[in-house]
């Protein structure tokens, strides 16, 4: 999120600010980093700062001193971790977290937040949808496919979208959001395969260092030329495969 960068910005200059940590809670809050949030409320609180709230969605703490409102708020999000401890909640948090982090660019902690939550809630529409989203992204439209189309009749598809990486696909319904992106990737899929079909030209075999098989293999050693007659008496060794192992 933008706000977070700004924030972020904003405490390199002015460290101890109690306005921009506790708003650095209010926007970890809406991420679903709750953790994070209560650390930003905690600081802002023990400041102990006097300044009066002047803007806040809630009127009822205008006037008041910032660090008062920034422990009452810590309190209450203290009562809400403990009462949203079930799968679907946690899911829903870390879905959350995911999607913050993709606007933040950092793909690798949407994956894991997204990841996670389908452990959870493997029947969560946003789960499955935003499963999808890292797929296409990924390039593996195919699989995008799949989870889109699971996402559009899931668990909780009429819920209608908050924090999303398009800013127009929030308030949707994430049925709606699923089915256009679904079409979308099955439009780049026909694309794809159009472009493959237009393709001429006689198919080049090659081998896996890349080269045409009628081009000299020079990666394999030449065949040894006996140098004796006598038989080799030395005991054929086993080979063991070799260790692939997979990207990350």
């Amino acid at each position: 999120m933008e706000a977070d960068s700004l924030l972020q910005h904003a405490l390199t200059l002015d460290p101890k600010n109690p306005f921009t940590l506790n708003n650095m809670g209010v926007v970890k809050e809406a991420e679903g980093d709750f953790e994070g949030a209560l650390k930003y409320y905690t600081e802002a609180a023990n400041l102990h700062s006097a300044e009066e709230v002047v803007v806040t969605e809630n009127g009822a703490w205008r006037g008041k001193p910032v660090s008062e409102m920034a422990a009452e708020t810590a309190r209450e999000l203290r009562k809400r971790m403990q009462t949203d401890a079930g799968p679907e909640e946690r899911a829903s948090l870390l879905n959350l977290r995911g999607v913050a982090a993709l606007n933040r660019n950092d793909r690798y902690a949407a994956g894991q937040a997204f990841l996670q939550a389908y452990k959870l809630d493997p029947q969560s529409a946003f789960t499955l949808n935003n499963l999808g989203y890292l797929a296409e992204i990924d390039g593996d439209l195919e699989t995008a496919q799949v989870f889109y189309e699971h996402a559009r009749s899931a668990e909780r598809a009429n819920t209608k979208v908050g924090l999303a990486t398009r800013q127009s696909a929030e308030g949707m319904k994430l049925f709606e959001v699923a089915d256009d992106s679904n079409q979308n990737v099955g439009v780049k899929i026909g694309q794809q395969s159009e472009a493959r079909r237009r393709q001429t030209g006689p198919i080049e075999l090659k081998r896996r260092d890349g080269k045409p098989i009628d081009e000299p293999d020079t990666s394999q050693p030449s065949p040894v030329q006996p140098q004796s007659s006598q038989p080799n008496t030395t005991q054929p060794q086993p080979l063991q495969p070799q260790n692939n192992v997979p990207p990350q």
